[in-house]
């Protein structure tokens, strides 16, 4: 399994070809460190979309213009669906529900365990 590092989280493809992120500790995400990480995504799916694990359990922060960047339509087509780790069950919730206001294409999902994370997401592989 290929792992990229980059200064603000770890990047895998796990055995069931799912894009792992994994945010580090208490990280400030700026628009740079956007790009980076958007392109070793691109690396390691050679530029395909893909069911998307990310890990914010680690509480990074982004910046404005590094969200915009990740709202952009072309970093947004490169996933199928996206699973996202939060720290808490509230937050969860919470953000469940925002999802649904924003009405994303994407089907986005927040989740408190890794698990029916990974299990929800082979359900979107299936769709």
């Amino acid at each position: 399994m290929k792992s990229i590092k980059t200064r603000t989280g770890e990047f895998f493809l796990d055995e069931n070809n799912i894009l792992n992120a994994v945010m580090f500790n208490n990280v400030i995400v700026d628009y740079e460190d956007a790009l980076d990480n958007f392109l070793v995504i691109k690396n390691l799916t050679d530029n395909k979309p893909t069911l998307r694990l990310v890990d914010l359990t680690n509480n990074p922060k982004f910046e404005n213009k590094a969200k915009k960047f990740l709202e952009n339509k072309e970093v947004q087509s490169m996933a199928i669906a996206r699973a996202i780790l939060t720290g808490n069950n509230i937050k969860k919730v919470s953000l469940n529900f925002f999802v649904k206001l924003n009405l994303s294409k994407i089907p986005t999902k927040f989740f408190i365990n890794y698990e029916d994370a990974v299990a929800w997401l082979k359900l979107q592989k299936r769709k």
